[in-house]
């Protein structure tokens, strides 16, 4: 017997792309998304087939069991629970779970330009810490992915995934990098907790009690941006926010972001985004009215 899907308690999530080309051209997407997503647990009899390959890569995190991913004419692997292996988009391939012990799997069909960053052989998670931040990113990738379909959290999405490719591939799974990975989430948490101050890479060094060139480094490796770039990211996804879900003049956003220039502030929003707030605002309430006359 073989099953392409139908399992008990099984996601299945397609994302309406084809329809909104566009969204994959927002500035904050930069040629990361998904298409397709899906969660199959105790997958028995799961077998796919695909001679020609398919124009997505496609991710797969096995969580239990066990099943076999083949790269015709190429090679085979077997995926254990912890581990995780990545088809390149046009491989012809079939993979299946094995009949004594079926895999769990969540898997995910996606679009990227950082895929020559990656090597060709399967990951091993296998610190409990790593496999908790990849299964939470999962969950909550799997809970936004099942909302209303819009371009605010499309670009969310993309950046869960452009998060769970960077933690598998470049996060080190040994407890010796733990130290790095804390000073990571206390300044992003800190930048957080201050998304309405200028802060400098100076203050935030100052903060985790490190050199601003050590900080940089551990930026650099984990998230491929400097901490300044990160922090701007941080505060324009935040202004987003203010102008979907509140009346607040442009002014008061860019304050509430820690901008006093707002003139300064709409030229950031625009090179990070390619739209002026103005517009930006302008566009969310007309999706947002579409989408109420529905």
């Amino acid at each position: 017997m073989k099953k392409k899907d139908g399992f008990k308690d099984e996601k299945y999530i397609a994302l309406p792309i084809k329809n909104e080309i566009d969204y994959t051209k927002h500035p904050l997407i930069n040629g990361t998304y998904i298409t397709e997503l899906g969660l199959y647990p105790s997958a028995k009899y799961h077998y796919r087939e695909r001679m020609e390959g398919i124009d997505e890569n496609i991710f797969i995190y096995c969580m239990e069991g066990s099943g076999v991913i083949e790269l015709l004419h190429n090679k085979i692997i077997q995926l254990n629970a912890g581990e995780i292996f990545c088809i390149p988009a046009k491989t012809p391939h079939r993979y299946y779970a094995l009949s004594e012990n079926p895999w769990s799997i969540i898997w995910i069909h996606f679009v990227s330009d950082m895929m020559d960053l990656f090597g060709d052989d399967k990951i091993t998670i296998s610190s409990p810490e790593k496999k908790h931040l990849l299964q939470t990113h999962f969950i909550n990738l799997l809970q936004i992915s099942e909302k209303e379909f819009s371009q605010h959290h499309f670009i969310v999405i993309s950046k869960l995934l452009s998060l769970i490719l960077a933690e598998t591939y470049l996060l080190e799974d040994k407890v010796s990098f733990d130290k790095q990975n804390q000073y990571l989430s206390k300044c992003i948490r800190y930048m957080n907790e201050n998304i309405n101050q200028e802060l400098t890479l100076k203050q935030l060094a100052h903060h985790l009690k490190i050199s601003q060139s050590y900080l940089s480094t551990i930026f650099k490796k984990y998230t491929q941006q400097s901490p300044i770039e990160f922090l701007i990211h941080l505060k324009i996804d935040q202004a987003c926010k203010y102008m979907k879900m509140t009346d607040l003049k442009i002014y008061e956003i860019a304050k509430k972001v820690g901008y006093e220039d707002a003139y300064y502030f709409s030229r950031l929003f625009k090179k990070y985004t390619g739209l002026s707030p103005k517009v930006y605002r302008a566009q969310m309430e007309e999706e947002t009215f579409k989408q109420e006359s529905k």
